[in-house]
């Protein structure tokens, strides 16, 4: 058998969750990143979760391949709505846009009692951000992938019910002195300054103060590199 190797961004996904006993990995397409954690074999429980039959399969096959499936329990669900969901300790929600996310754990209320989320917001990470921690869900940690020529950031949050002021990912890459954050705050940078242009936007109804202050706060960080 063919060592199992993930992808860099999966690989760092599956860092920041593998502490957890119990896992689930909600949208777990092929299902690499339970397969990773199961041959691992430091995880006591395993859950793979996808909306849909053919990802769900895809996953099982992938567990099937490595000897893993009696370790992982494939569930057919909308994100976290099956029954036994609340035992998890940690909770992986990847790929996904914000408001996914943030649609996903406002089902799931029993998330702001102690779990950590492991979360790869594709889109609204700003957004994601603010509903974090207005919900109870302080951030506690960041971490930037490059994979196939892209950044991503995966960040790390624990459920305690408090509502505060929003902390955003640059302020934990920052202080953590993640060595790819120069690349992402160019990135970033460019996306608002494009945004602030007018017509982007005009469409999305971002509000202009909103858009501005956030500019000034990436180039804030990104000159002080």
């Amino acid at each position: 058998m063919k060592e199992f190797r993930l992808s860099p961004r999966l690989y760092a996904i599956a860092r920041a969750a593998e502490s957890g006993r119990h896992i689930v990995d909600v949208g777990t397409d092929h299902g690499y990143i339970p397969v990773w954690l199961a041959l691992r074999g430091q995880t006591e429980r395993i859950t793979a979760t996808d909306i849909r039959p053919g990802p769900l399969e895809r996953a099982m096959r992938s567990a099937e391949a490595h000897g893993v499936e009696s370790r992982i329990r494939f569930v057919l669900c909308d994100g976290l709505s099956y029954d036994g969901a609340s035992a998890a300790d940690s909770v992986i929600i990847a790929g996904m846009g914000g408001e996914t996310i943030i649609s996903i754990l406002a089902g799931a209320p029993w998330t702001k009692s102690g779990t950590r989320l492991i979360l790869q917001p594709q889109t609204r990470q700003d957004e994601l951000c603010v509903w974090l921690a207005g919900e109870g869900y302080p951030l506690d940690g960041a971490v930037l992938a490059e994979d196939a020529g892209r950044l991503y950031a995966i960040i790390s949050a624990h459920g305690d019910g408090v509502s505060r002021r929003p902390v955003f990912i640059e302020d934990v890459l920052a202080e953590n002195r993640d060595p790819l954050l120069p690349c992402w705050l160019d990135a970033r940078i460019a996306v608002l300054q494009k945004a602030a242009g007018g017509l982007a936007l005009a469409r999305s109804g971002t509000d202009g103060l909103w858009v501005g202050g956030r500019l000034q706060r990436l180039q804030s960080i990104r000159e002080g590199i």
